[in-house]
């Protein structure tokens, strides 16, 4: 499978799925999402009070689960998280919607956003990925700021590339 035809299939179901699972070495939580471009970069609003704060600076590596059953679409996203709650990042980020999380001033001043730059992504895309479906996802590594490329198990379901810090 051409790599191109993997990553717009990945877009086309993180682009309808308007919430995914945000998960950490503590566990997961449910998060809406903002994909920035082309880039594979996914941005998350959270509150510097949350508890996901200190546990993304200690432990950056997340995975994040996108599910569209009825498309039988699973895009799992693998990357390194940071916190970006400089003004210009917030202020380039926020949407109105925002407000109803953040009513005051005294709250909006927690706001900041989780990016997450993808290094690794699984897919399990009906019609995309190696048949019989479910058996092997598609697995794609990003090489350098730009460049991905498929290491799929062929044959065999060894386990997939896990990130550093992934435990």
């Amino acid at each position: 499978m051409e790599i191109h035809t993997l990553l717009d299939a990945a877009a086309e179901v993180v682009s309808r799925v308007p919430c995914c699972w945000l998960v950490t070495q503590s566990g997961a939580r449910p998060m809406g999402r903002i994909l920035a471009g082309e880039d594979w970069t996914v941005h998350f609003v959270t509150d510097l009070r949350s508890d996901k704060v200190p546990e993304i600076e200690q432990h950056p590596a997340v995975q994040l689960i996108f599910q569209d059953a009825a498309q039988d679409a699973f895009v799992v996203l693998g990357g390194s998280a940071r916190l970006r709650s400089d003004a210009a990042s917030v202020t380039r980020l926020w949407k109105k919607s925002y407000a109803l999380y953040f009513p005051t001033e005294q709250d909006r001043a927690h706001a900041a956003f989780v990016e997450v730059e993808i290094g690794l992504m699984r897919l399990w895309i009906r019609g995309v990925t190696p048949e019989p479906f479910g058996l092997r996802p598609a697995v794609l590594e990003r090489e350098g700021s730009a460049n991905w490329r498929s290491t799929s198990p062929a044959t065999s379901t060894p386990d997939p590339p896990v990130l550093p810090g992934w435990r």
